[in-house]
């Protein structure tokens, strides 16, 4: 990657990190006053200010990674394969640390997981009658009134 382009990168990861410096530490949690409702709707935004505040922290901790890359001499590297990663890349995402090659087999990793997961988590559940279609019967072993397989389950929920 040309020198230039590897400056843009650096100035641009400085300014945010000087941004942020002036911004950081603003988010503090509001008090719980009034009745239910208010006390709830306080509670909710308190999370919500608490995740975008996690969110930064995880964001600055890659632009700091970034800036040592740049340091080191291995900013724009894939870290798994090694190859260059695309100008146009970190253009869009200045912060990435894989090729799209191997990000989106990562990603496709991630989703095989998921679902892994989430249709393992489907089976055996039981259902409530009113949410049976007619035509399954009774599970005399199980100490709720329905039992239905995996296969129904998605037959209903589907």
């Amino acid at each position: 990657m040309e020198k230039a382009t590897i400056e843009k990168f650096k100035n641009l990861f400085l300014e945010i990190l000087s941004e942020e410096e002036v911004s950081e530490g603003k988010l503090y949690p509001a008090g719980l006053e009034g009745d239910e409702v208010d006390i709830v709707s306080t509670e909710k935004a308190n999370q919500m200010d608490f995740r975008l505040k996690a969110r930064s922290a995880l964001y600055l901790k890659k632009v700091k990674k970034s800036l040592q890359k740049i340091e080191e001499g291995t900013f724009g590297e894939c870290e798994d394969c090694g190859s260059e990663i695309t100008t146009n890349r970190l253009m869009a995402r200045p912060t990435a640390d894989l090729c799209i090659h191997c990000k989106e087999a990562e990603e496709k990793q991630e989703n095989q997981l998921v679902n892994k997961n989430r249709a393992s988590s489907k089976v055996g559940r039981v259902l409530p009658i009113d949410k049976l279609a007619k035509g399954y019967n009774k599970d005399e072993t199980s100490t709720s009134d329905f039992q239905v397989s995996h296969m129904d389950y998605q037959d209903i929920v589907g």
